[in-house]
């Protein structure tokens, strides 16, 4: 099940026959992935269906169909998020998406914004490279995601009541990663647009679409596939996230939480790379 293999498992414990003989009510559970919440709901209808039907049967064999229908009982229980309160996966996940529209939008128009007012030209006739204009106008906005991460941390375990169980360091160091990471996004979008409105549109929906469909936010990228899972492996959202959700409802600790680290990391220098590549030197 954790490797996406099958959907769901019957479990008989070991003392089944003996409990059924003895006249005991036995005990048989179902696990279901929920991963997609409508196909675990299906799957756990089939399973109440099939069950009440072998019921039934057996009761028209042995002509005790009031007596074989009343031990029979179905208790639903959540292995993740057991009280089912949605604040729980909600309000982890809003600090990823947040974290990456605001401060790739606020590092887009810094950029296009030395365009529209001209001067960038103090970039193409100074010695200057094109690293450290782009890094020296990162690392402001970098401090300011960290400020927001702090905020909004703080509002997710004071207003809405959701507890840190995990490590804060671990996830603190991730929110500083997933920083230089959106920011380096933003840098991104500002080299191929020329205006502030394109900038704010353009940053906008290319970073909401793939964090709403394929970050994990509506279902667990794991449950995806083909390039839905593809798109969901090579965005930063997913990571984070994923870190987010797993140290404030699952507990998770700096070792659980390295590997979401470490693949973080690697967005950082591609994407300011890449930014650096596409910037021009010179005016064309």
């Amino acid at each position: 099940m954790a490797s996406n293999d099958i959907s769901i498992a019957i479990e008989i414990p070991s003392g089944f026959g003996r409990d059924l003989t003895r006249g005991s009510p036995p005990e048989v559970s179902a696990w279901i992935d929920g991963s997609n919440t409508m196909r675990a709901s299906t799957m756990s209808g089939y399973v109440e269906g099939a069950h009440q039907s072998f019921l039934g049967q057996l009761a028209d064999t042995t002509g005790q169909r009031t007596q074989a229908r009343q031990p029979a009982k179905f208790e639903t229980r959540y292995l993740y998020n057991p009280s089912f309160e949605s604040i729980y996966a909600i309000g982890p996940s809003v600090p990823a998406m947040l974290l990456i529209l605001f401060p790739a939008i606020l590092m887009a128009v810094s950029v296009v914004r030395e365009k529209e007012i001209g001067t960038i030209v103090n970039l193409y006739v100074t010695p200057s490279r094109r690293a450290e204009f782009l890094v020296g106008k990162q690392l402001p906005y970098i401090a300011i995601t960290l400020a927001n991460f702090l905020i909004m941390t703080f509002v997710v375990i004071n207003i809405f009541g959701v507890p840190l169980k995990g490590s804060f360091f671990a996830l603190a160091l991730g929110a500083l990663v997933y920083a230089a990471a959106t920011t380096g996004y933003g840098l991104l979008i500002a080299t191929f647009t020329s205006s502030q409105v394109a900038a704010v549109f353009a940053t906008a929906i290319l970073s909401m679409m793939p964090t709403f469909l394929f970050s994990g936010f509506l279902q667990p990228v794991s449950s995806l596939e083909g390039g839905a899972k593809v798109m969901g492996m090579l965005w930063p959202t997913t990571y984070y996230m994923h870190m987010s959700v797993g140290a404030f409802t699952k507990g998770l600790g700096f070792a659980d939480l390295a590997p979401d680290i470490l693949a973080l990391m690697a967005f950082v220098p591609v994407l300011v790379a890449v930014a650096v590549f596409f910037l021009p030197k010179q005016e064309r």
